[in-house]
Formats: C-alpha cells, structure tokens, sequence
C-alpha cells in the first residue's frame, strides 16, 4: 500500500511538474502579442482621452461600465474588443496554455513570476527600448487579460475561463510587477486614475482578502501622490471607485470568495450566501445559466 502511495503521488508529481514545464517554454505568438495589438487596445479603450485627462469623459464611462450604453451599443464594442484581443486570447486559452493546478493564491503567489512569465518578458522587452513603452505595454497587457475577457465571454456557462484562467494571468502578472517593478505602474505617463486604476482592479476580481487589502493601500498612496482634487469630475469618479471597491473587500471579508460566482464554478452556496444572493448586488453578474453577464467591475 506503501509503493501504492509513493506510486500515485509520484504521478501527480509528474503531471504538475509537466504542466509548470509547458507554461515555462511557453512562448507569445509575435504575430498578435505585438506593439500595433497593444496600441490598438490602448486607442479603442482609452478613446476620446489624453495622458492629461485626470478623470473619464461621458463616453469612456459608457464604454469601460455601460453607462447609458444600448444594447446595440454594448454589442458593438464586445466586437471591437473580439477583433483586436480575440486573436490574442485565443492563442493563450487554456487548450494552448495549461496553468499549474490552482490551489491556492499563496501557491500561484509563489510562483508568479513563472506563471506570468511569458508577459514579463513582453514588458522587459518593450522596457529596455524605452521606460514608458514598458509601462504602456503593461498597461496594455493588464487590460487584455483583465477587461477583455470580460468583453468576449459574457454568457453565464463561459464565465469559469475568466475566473480559473485568464483572471490567475492577469492577478500574477499585477503581483509580479508590484513586487519587482512598481516603477513601471508609478510612472508618470500613468499618474492619473485614468491610467493606474486598472492595475488594481485584477487584484479586486480575486477572492484573496491579501490583495484586496494591497489594492486599498495603492489606491491611497496613487490618490496623494497624483495630488487628486476633493471636487469635481475627478473626486467623483474616485468615490465611485472606493465605493465599489469597500463592496468588494466586505463580500471578500464575509464569505472569502464571491457567492455570485458559484453557480457558474460549480460551487455550492451556504445557506447565508443564499441569503445574500437574494438581495446583494451581484455586479453585474447573472445567476441563471444561458443568461448575458452585464458588467463584472
């Protein structure tokens, strides 16, 4: 029973080792992983803005939340982001791309910089022509891992690919910098909220109560470092933000993990998260199979 034991856990081994080898040689396409892809997603996302707008205008606000956006509107804009991200996204799906086993965010946190490997080495690369194309191509990178698959994969059964995948890239990609990089997410082309806030939000999508309490202290040190104004368009947009964010971390600090989500992961929901399902604002997310997800944030 002993060799049985030794036997079977080898194997396991084996598998999980044979997994983290795929994903360290794994290599990005240059065909679609390249600066035209990433300056295309910066111009469709941050359209109608300048590196000096501190704060969203009305139509970034439709197009990053749905504000007021029609449902022609917002099916228009899924196939903007399917043209330019889809090619992309396809290449790193899980069928191409096979992430270690997660079992927990301390593991993946160990081994961020493994897991994220291939993107760190798309900003090294853009980083050594120049300081700020390294950050825009973070930035871009962020963006297509984060909010693009939030664009492509709306339907309540396609949700897991966001949540077990494409969500771990972009959560290690975030933590690596942040622990090696930081400068690169400090700098100043992206000193206004307009920029730096989407760093943060890979760290609110995961249900790691650690994250969620780094993305706060960034938050305020980026908020008094960027000289932010109490009033107007700006402070506005931030209280928006610190409201959705305290929804967030309270779901995280009562239940650690997001109820809305386990229908879609094949979870089965306690008798309080019933209970809160009932009335808890879900964001965005539909709890019905073959439902459209409106707008995770």
């Amino acid at each position: 029973m002993t060799r049985l034991l030794v036997a079977l856990q080898d194997g396991v081994e084996r598998v999980v080792n044979a997994a983290a080898l795929q994903w360290k040689r794994a290599e990005l396409q240059r065909d679609v992983f390249n600066q035209t892809t990433y300056s295309q997603l910066r111009e469709l996302w941050f359209r109608g803005q300048s590196e000096s707008d501190a704060a969203p205008n009305s139509e970034a606000l439709k197009r990053w939340f749905g504000v007021g956006n029609s449902p022609q509107e917002k099916e228009a804009l899924d196939e903007e982001c399917r043209a330019i991200a889809g090619p992309a996204l396809s290449t790193i799906s899980p069928s191409h791309l096979v992430l270690p086993a997660f079992t927990g965010y301390a593991a993946d946190l160990a081994n961020a910089n493994t897991i994220a490997a291939p993107f760190l080495d798309e900003v090294n690369r853009a980083r050594q022509e120049d300081e700020a194309e390294g950050a825009k191509t973070l930035l871009s990178l962020v963006l297509l891992l984060d909010q693009m698959p939030r664009n492509l994969f709306r339907r309540h059964e396609d949700l897991p690919i966001i949540y077990r995948h494409y969500d771990r890239l972009a959560w290690t990609l975030v933590r690596s910098i942040l622990a090696s990089n930081q400068i690169l997410i400090e700098h100043s082309s992206l000193k206004s909220r307009t920029y730096w806030s989407w760093f943060l939000l890979p760290l609110m999508h995961s249900e790691d109560l650690p994250s969620h309490e780094l993305a706060q202290q960034l938050e305020r040190r980026w908020r008094e470092r960027a000289n932010e104004p109490s009033e107007g368009p700006v402070a506005e947009f931030a209280r928006n933000y610190a409201g959705s964010a305290r929804q967030h971390v309270e779901t995280i600090e009562r239940f650690g993990r997001y109820p809305h989500r386990n229908g879609c992961l094949g979870r089965e929901s306690t008798g309080e998260e019933e209970r809160y399902l009932e009335t808890a604002d879900t964001f965005g997310v539909t709890q019905k199979a073959g439902s459209f997800v409106k707008d995770e944030l």
